[in-house]
């Protein structure tokens, strides 16, 4: 009875004014990424196996089993014993994961990506646990290496994520609040250079450009004159659903979007183009000729500065 008499003590003397409550345990965590495979725009995901390991000094937790992957899951996970370093303890875990990752696709194929490790523990909340960065080890290892895709920079930070529910405990508030702490290992990608722009889009400038070429077919040529303009809007349209298929939905306009939809209205004009110089040259095959002479250069230069423009808004 007195034991139980001096724990409702404590319970009340930590409930008043000035009372001090207990620090937060602090324990060091930091991760190693040695893979980044599978990288699927459109299903957004991607598959990275890293190392993650933890210092602790407090020998009533275990943070190596109750750590959770908070963007994605766990494939597999390859602990290590935990081992006393000096008075510390230390856990170590391979982890083989698929990340689930909202990919930036406005700038495809310019795109700048990011990739997140999201650690979080799974049972203690930010008042009795919180992450500490290892920001001197945490790091990707030199050989990694995604298609398409250079490492520009990497890092670890710490956060405090809310969680404004009770999980459908009735035994709290409705609106009850949770804190806990989280760790978090960014990694950027970017396209190293116009390359990827350039492959990507070849098709579809080709395309465009053989539609321009029938300028030089004479108005009344009506098969090939026609015929060329046609075969490329087709062209376009299908490299349009090529180019989509790789990529998620999205309700707004991508850089790849812009392009195409640019592509396929400079296609079109150079059709009604056919179409007018067509009428003129019923009248006078004189003016139509000049006509066409002008459309070979205004077009493909407008074409180019269009695409140039779109690239760099």
């Amino acid at each position: 009875m007195i034991r139980y008499a001096l724990a409702f003590l404590a319970v009340l003397l930590a409930g008043l004014p000035g009372a001090t409550r207990a620090e937060p345990a602090k324990v060091v965590v930091g991760t190693y990424v040695n893979q980044i495979t599978g990288v699927n725009l459109r299903d957004n995901q991607v598959n990275v196996d890293f190392y993650v390991w933890f210092r602790w000094d407090d020998d009533s937790l275990n943070p190596l089993e109750t750590f959770e992957l908070m963007n994605g899951r766990i494939e597999s996970r390859t602990p290590t014993p935990i081992r006393k370093l000096k008075d510390t303890n230390y856990g170590q875990a391979r982890v083989q994961a698929v990340l689930n990752q909202p990919w930036d696709v406005s700038r495809f194929p310019l795109d700048t990506q990011t990739i997140r490790l999201v650690i979080e523990d799974s049972d203690l909340t930010a008042e009795n646990f919180v992450y500490v960065p290892d920001t001197d080890n945490s790091t990707i290892d030199p050989d990694v290496d995604v298609s398409g895709y250079t490492l520009t920079s990497n890092g670890a930070a710490i956060s405090a994520h809310r969680y404004r529910t009770n999980y459908g405990d009735i035994t709290l508030p409705k609106n009850h609040e949770s804190v806990y702490s989280r760790y978090t290992h960014t990694i950027t990608l970017e396209r190293p250079d116009s390359v990827y722009y350039i492959k990507t889009f070849s098709t579809i400038f080709i395309s465009s450009v053989v539609a321009f070429l029938a300028f030089l077919v004479k108005p009344v040529d009506l098969d090939p004159r026609f015929g060329l303009g046609i075969g490329a809007l087709f062209a376009v349209v299908a490299c349009y659903f090529v180019i989509a298929s790789d990529l998620p939905r999205s309700s707004g306009f991508t850089l790849s979007d812009r392009v195409n939809l640019a592509s396929m209205g400079m296609i079109f004009l150079s059709l009604m183009q056919s179409a007018v110089s067509l009428m003129i040259y019923e009248r006078n095959a004189a003016k139509s000729l000049l006509l066409d002479r002008w459309s070979l250069v205004v077009f493909p230069v407008a074409y180019a500065l269009l695409c140039v423009w779109l690239t760099t808004v």
